[in-house]
């Protein structure tokens, strides 16, 4: 692991142990993507998980109940597209279900495919025979994985399990980092009852959560023949809630953090909230003059409007000061290059095509040049 690097951490951004929960916004606001035709009318009233827009078999559901109020324009990733807006009656309404079955090695494989492809949980590939479930956090500050091990460790194991099973698996690894002590604990008390589980505990370096990297780092060439079929214990948890309660997925964990956050936490929340409304009710801000960075500060890409919406590809949120330094010269020090993970240069171009667009060549730079921004 010569070529992954340990970052030197800023303890005010390091989130709170304390997990919140932020699940009765006013509104929710669901992209309304090309392709999609939407399923209700304005005013409508609709139950929570019913489908709001739909396109041949891919269905968009509601995260909450209340009533269809129309289209706007809101920040989807980096761009503005027109969304749906619900407004929320806070009855949590929810339509009656049937065919949930009692114990998840139950299901066959088709019929878990299918179950998940059904309510959006489409993986690349569920054939391999080495399972390899991902506990690490991507980015630095981010605990999202972490929190979830923290507070469904059983559910996880149990899904885990099940899933070597209905896969026909051979091997299956679940990495989480040595310093991780709470869970570190947790899984060596309960992984004894899951003998098919090979709890592999990582150091704390950078990006080791990233997919490739890890497989890289932790699977062998010979086990690699395998086939592997990689997962995150956000899928595997997600997963779980599919195929026991046969429902979509409406909420998730984020990390809100930065130096303009007073308190920074992880905060479970509707998938579709506002980030504006998310703050206002759930964080104070230090000052009104910062930068909004997300999904991590070394990886992350900012955006120029609290008018975000928070959907299953957001895993957090940086409000930062603005203190850009000015960059320099290079001085072709080649540290960009030495310390890539995947031995690209972005000076020359060269393995550009391998860039994870893990922010390494930016964190590294003595004169400060941010290659993000080159490109």
């Amino acid at each position: 692991m010569a070529d992954l690097i340990k970052i030197k951490k800023n303890k005010k951004l390091e989130v709170s142990k304390n997990v919140y929960n932020y699940l009765s916004p006013d509104y929710v606001y669901l992209p309304y993507e090309e392709g999609y035709t939407i399923n209700v009318a304005n005013n409508e009233e609709v139950l929570k998980d019913s489908v709001i827009l739909k396109k041949g078999h891919h269905y968009i559901y509601s995260p909450a109940s209340g009533t269809v109020l129309g289209l706007t324009e809101m920040i989807i990733q980096n761009k503005k597209m027109n969304v749906v807006v619900i407004g929320n009656n806070f009855k949590e309404k929810i339509s009656k279900i049937k065919g949930v079955k009692k114990y998840l090695c139950d299901y066959s494989k088709k019929e878990v495919i299918d179950i998940l492809k059904l309510y959006n949980l489409n993986f690349n590939n569920l054939d391999g025979g080495m399972l390899l479930i991902n506990g690490i956090d991507y980015e630095v500050y981010e605990k999202n994985r972490s929190t979830v091990i923290k507070k469904y460790p059983s559910e996880i194991l149990e899904t885990i399990d099940a899933l070597y099973n209905i896969l026909n698996c051979k091997k299956c690894y679940l990495a989480i980092k040595n310093n991780d002590s709470e869970n570190v604990e947790n899984l060596i008390h309960h992984v004894g009852t899951y003998p098919n589980i090979d709890l592999k505990m990582m150091p704390d370096l950078y990006p080791l959560g990233h997919p490739d990297i890890l497989k890289r780092e932790l699977i062998m060439p010979l086990n690699q023949k395998l086939g592997i079929i990689y997962l995150s214990v956000d899928d595997i948890y997600n997963i779980y809630i599919v195929l026991k309660r046969k429902r979509p997925i409406t909420e998730k964990y984020i990390t809100i953090s930065g130096d303009m956050i007073e308190t920074p936490k992880v905060i479970n929340v509707k998938i579709g909230s506002s980030l504006k409304e998310i703050l206002t009710d759930n964080y104070k801000l230090k000052d009104g003059d910062y930068k909004i960075i997300i999904n991590g500060l070394l990886s992350g890409y900012e955006i120029d409007s609290l008018n975000f919406v928070i959907t299953e590809k957001i895993n957090s949120v940086f409000l930062n000061s603005i203190d850009e330094k000015e960059p320099k010269e290079c001085i072709n020090c080649g540290m960009c290059h030495t310390k890539c993970p995947v031995g690209a240069d972005p000076r020359t171009g060269y393995k550009m095509k391998d860039c994870l667009k893990c922010g390494i060549c930016t964190y590294i730079c003595p004169v400060n040049i941010n290659f993000k921004k080159r490109g």
